[in-house]
């Protein structure tokens, strides 16, 4: 018996050609268009800022307050965040279930939010829904009751997801470098959304107080980006949004921007948190500067350089050379005030020691040498790269917009970003190396398991260890 010979397959053949020889080069720097802001003011004096972007029949609509949670500095702990999450709990119309229903019928993206920065309202929505849409931000931003039985729930939420995120090493880095850096009396010395104590003593009156001193015409926008036009659109807000006023009695807050923090280090100083586990958290912190720092991108630059980019320093050190953990970086964290400067990372628990030498050893050398040619160009390129990414939706245009509105920056700010990124020369990176990143102004933050870490870093001769607890509170030494 024969065996079945396979069927023949027809291979295709391209044939080659000259212009295949070669990869395709680079057309040049691509030009970044930044959105053109129109701006117009409601009777009440309430700013209207659009961007018209006709491409889908989208919506994406922000009310914003220009203050947060670092605005207020003798507000309760945790207050601000639990004011933002209570917006649309209820309102004079609604209650929490039907203001969810009525977003969801409308098949609208929306949520309400309070940072450090600022707070509001938004959503995003189907343009042909914006009517609709519109009359439900201005009831859940402008009528909101806060009924005592939604902050009830809302605080049993809060302290459960306390609960949860004592066990969390993240979490308890992130408030151990809050309290070590800026003191507890310090608006930015405190988690955001606070601790058990701080949410168990917020009261609906605290609520009801704030709000009606803090959402008020005179601190607010409303940014509208989609297929809208302003000629058609201003008619429609009046009604709502235009006949907003401040509440009778009630005092608008001003802005207050925290205090700086206390100058840096001139030693190093260790804070450790004792949280046995596979991996250690670490970060270096000092403070930073504000978000409204005269020359913000030379810092940007400087910081990219260090650390926030894949290819940064840092990265390649801890993650490329030595493998010491899956990503590190760095950040200026610029806020209304000055808030941290911070390089880290999670390291594998037995490269605890050799990690934070590391660190050290890139601080000091950026500060001593600045930064090569090469280094400078990539950070550059970079960052101008990125920006379109900002602007690819309705919603991240807005959010760019809310911060031109957050930040008191001028409408063609991001028109004239790229030249400023261009600008930054080596001489402007070493300058804000040797202010910022010098390693014996650092706070040594370390959450890990004491027995195995504390010895390897006895060889850094970092001082006396500084234990702290879970939120970041000093631990007395009976209980050490």
């Amino acid at each position: 018996m024969v065996a079945p010979t396979a069927p023949s397959v027809a291979v295709l053949v391209t044939p080659d050609a000259p212009f295949r020889q070669q990869a395709p080069g680079a057309d040049g720097k691509i030009a970044f268009v930044a959105p053109k802001v129109g701006e117009a003011r409601l009777k009440n004096g309430l700013r209207v800022l659009t961007v018209e972007r006709h491409e889908l029949p989208i919506v994406s609509v922000r009310l914003v307050v220009t203050m947060g949670a670092g605005d207020v500095p003798d507000a309760k702990p945790g207050l601000m965040s639990f004011l933002g999450a209570s917006l649309e709990q209820g309102t004079k119309k609604r209650d929490a279930l039907k203001i969810s229903d009525d977003f969801e019928a409308i098949g609208a993206h929306h949520g309400a939010w309070l940072d450090w920065d600022s707070s509001g309202v938004f959503v995003r929505v189907l343009a042909e829904r914006l009517d609709a849409a519109l009359e439900l931000v201005a009831d859940v931003a402008l009528s909101p009751t806060f009924p005592e039985a939604e902050v009830e729930r809302l605080r049993a939420r809060r302290l459960s997801a306390i609960q949860a995120e004592k066990s969390s090493p993240e979490q308890i880095l992130h408030n151990t470098v809050a309290a070590s850096l800026f003191g507890r009396a310090h608006p930015y010395g405190h988690n955001i959304v606070g601790e058990e104590a701080d949410v168990k003593k917020i009261t609906r009156a605290d609520l009801v107080k704030t709000y009606d001193r803090m959402f008020v015409p005179a601190n607010a926008a409303l940014v509208i980006v989609g297929d809208v036009t302003p000629a058609a659109l201003l008619p429609k807000l009046e009604p709502t949004f235009g006949a907003w006023k401040a509440k009778p009695g009630a005092a608008a807050l001003a802005r207050r921007s925290p205090k700086a923090p206390a100058k840096a280090a001139t030693k190093q100083r260790l804070v450790f948190v004792d949280k046995p586990g596979a991996q250690s958290q670490i970060q270096l912190v000092r403070p930073g500067v504000a978000h409204s720092v005269k020359d913000r991108e030379a810092y940007v630059v400087a910081n990219s350089i260090l650390g926030g980019m894949f290819s940064s320093r840092i990265n390649m050190n801890l993650r490329e050379k030595n493998a010491y953990t899956y990503g590190a970086r760095s950040h200026f964290s610029m806020r209304h005030g000055a808030g941290a400067f911070g390089v880290g990372a999670a390291v594998h628990a037995e490269k605890t020691g050799p990690a934070i030498q590391e660190v050290l050893n890139e601080l000091d050398a950026l500060k001593k040498d600045g930064p090569t040619a090469e280094e400078l160009a990539l950070a550059k390129e970079s960052l101008r790269l990125a920006m379109p990414g900002r602007f690819e939706s309705t919603n991240e245009v807005a959010n760019a917009v809310a911060d031109l509105v957050v930040y008191d920056l001028p409408l063609d700010d991001y028109e004239k970003r790229p030249a400023r990124i261009e600008a930054v020369t080596a001489d402007d990176v070493k300058r804000v190396a040797n202010e910022y990143f010098a390693k014996e102004s650092m706070t040594v933050v370390v959450v890990g398991g004491k027995v195995n870490v504390m010895p390897q870093l006895e060889p850094l001769q970092l001082g006396p260890a500084d234990e702290r607890d879970a939120y970041g509170n000093p631990i007395s030494p009976e209980k050490k």
